[in-house]
């Protein structure tokens, strides 16, 4: 009996390197097509990919730039000109275990693999307490993005990324961001009730959880990977076509962004050479698992 099972492992395990070999080609093989949904997507909701922009990103805790936005990284980076500046503000040392001062290094260390070339990059590292018990002060937060992200400011256009309000995996410090970058631009937009009308330069990315969707979270690249190739093989599959632009202010739209490979095996190179101290084994499962380090979706606010 045992012979017997130890037989029917090997061939589900042959069976399973089989798919994903198969899945891995097509992955690389759908690279122009990844390329060209991306710049689509993004030329219509940033149509003039202004010089005049900054970009900004509110995390909760080091690593949160590797492990949850790694696609909209890698893609803003490569559609922005290289002047546009690209600010990360990471709410907390992640020190929990005592590795604040250590983990703060490995985020620089990560921006600097990431976002490799002249492009300004400012990484800023507040001092909020981590953990799931810990409730943070909004106001203090919403202080601490004011002095990075000018709002008022209507020549710059602001583009500000960050969770949604269910934070990947309901954990509160990551609520705290997207609370706080939320009540951040409505205490702006309620500023500006009573004066005239200006054209949008605020645009909010809130990073789509999909909640308690396991297929969603955990299914990696293959769910698009999927999509592509039936579209591709099916007489009746529609052509890969970008997401609407916002048309006015506070519209919700969708925005998806998807790493190539390539941009994929950068990213894994940053978590290992960068976060060396959080890579412990089931992080191995979340980079070959994990749908947010290959597909970032998002909800998108004009403003």
């Amino acid at each position: 009996m045992s012979k017997r099972v130890k037989v029917c492992f090997s061939k589900l395990l042959f069976k399973i390197t089989k798919l994903a070999i198969v899945l891995t080609v097509l992955y690389i093989y759908f690279t122009p097509k990844i390329l060209s949904r991306n710049t689509d997507s993004l030329q219509h909701v940033f149509p003039h990919r202004d010089r005049n922009s900054q970009i900004n990103l509110v995390i909760a805790h080091p690593d949160d730039e590797v492990m949850f936005f790694s696609p909209v990284i890698s893609q803003l980076h490569a559609y922005f000109p290289d002047t546009v500046p690209f600010n990360i503000l990471c709410l907390s040392k992640g020190d929990a275990e005592g590795l604040g001062e250590t983990r703060a290094k490995e985020l620089n260390d990560s921006a600097v693999l990431l976002l490799r070339n002249e492009r300004p990059v400012s990484v800023q590292v507040m001092d909020f307490e981590d953990g799931m018990d810990e409730v943070w002060d909004i106001d203090s937060i919403i202080s601490t993005l004011s002095q990075t992200i000018d709002v008022n400011n209507e020549k710059v256009s602001q583009i500000i990324v960050t969770f949604d309000s269910y934070g990947v995996s309901n954990h509160i410090n990551h609520k705290s961001c997207h609370i706080a970058v939320e009540k951040f631009i409505d205490d702006y937009v309620g500023s500006k009730t009573k004066e005239k009308a200006e054209n949008a330069h605020i645009t909010a990315l809130y990073l789509r959880s999909y909640k308690n969707n396991i297929f969603l979270k955990y299914n990696s690249f293959i769910w698009e990977i999927l999509k592509m190739l039936y579209r591709t093989v099916s007489p009746f599959g529609r052509s890969i076509q970008p997401l609407a632009a916002p048309s006015t202010t506070t519209e919700k739209n969708g925005l998806l962004l998807m790493n190539t490979h390539s941009q994929y095996i950068l990213a894994f190179a940053a978590m290992l050479n960068a976060h060396k101290s959080q890579v412990v084994w089931f992080r191995y499962g979340w980079w070959i698992l994990s749908r947010f380090v290959f597909v970032n979706e998002f909800d998108i606010f004009t403003y």
